[in-house]
């Protein structure tokens, strides 16, 4: 039987708190994560122990013994890093990582700098190759028109998580009106794809629409998958 087992995430910026949850009750069971793994988390069996599990943003440069040795003065130990996101667990009664509004806040805004950079370069990346493919013809087309949408299905996930992030930020700031903002957009993008969609006559537009709804749709299957799996698991404890 192996003594290792992949569990996946359910997105830090959408379920965060649920996958600390998620990952308490697998320790309380014995099995506790070793690292990071695509998409999740490996875990490995042991004695079960009653860990807490934090996630901290940071971007770590010439500080980075100091920065852990901080986390572990204060009864936090480093379970693995990932880029700039690093996890972390505790006894039950360890004093949380972020215990005020302000560090809380820091903590989304660093969350935010990575997706940044990515949409710095996927969203004029997509523009510019959809532009290419509608001005160009034979292979140029091909090339641009496929490459186009590769990065179309790729950007709607990011923008949506970038969306999302911003949301951590704001509720934390508790500024409910952007907060709001953030879950109806989704679902506005949505309906105007649908529109274009049927409306337009355009197969350009319709082929961006398309992978508009499939993008939106896909992460918010994948979401709602990752939260009843997570209610399931509740109720079974």
């Amino acid at each position: 039987m192996s003594r290792t087992k992949y569990i996946m995430s359910g997105g830090l910026a959408f379920s965060e708190q649920k996958d600390m949850e998620k990952l308490r009750k697998f320790s309380s069971e014995g099995w506790h994560v070793r690292k990071f793994s695509f998409l999740g988390y490996t875990l490995e069996q042991s004695e079960s122990a009653d860990y807490v599990y934090s996630i901290d943003y940071r971007t770590l440069d010439n500080d980075t013994e100091e920065y852990f040795e901080l986390f572990k003065d204060s009864g936090w130990s480093l379970v693995d890093s990932a880029g700039d996101i690093h996890l972390f667990r505790a006894a039950p009664d360890t004093k949380p990582i972020y215990t005020d509004r302000d560090t809380t806040i820091e903590k989304y805004k660093n969350q935010k700098k990575p997706l940044k950079l990515a949409m710095m370069a996927l969203v004029p990346g997509t523009i510019i190759s959809w532009v290419i493919s509608l001005q160009t013809a034979g292979s140029i087309h091909t090339l641009f028109f496929g490459l186009a949408l590769l990065l179309t299905v790729l950007t709607i996930p990011l923008l949506w998580t970038a969306l999302t992030s911003y949301g951590n930020q704001w509720k934390a700031e508790n500024k409910k009106g952007l907060v709001i903002l953030t879950k109806l957009l989704p679902a506005a993008a949505v309906v105007a794809a649908f529109y274009a969609l049927m409306e337009s006559d355009l197969k350009a537009l319709q082929i961006v629409a398309s992978a508009v709804i499939g993008a939106i749709v896909f992460v918010a299957f994948i979401t709602f998958l990752m939260s009843l799996y997570h209610r399931i698991k509740v109720k079974k404890a």
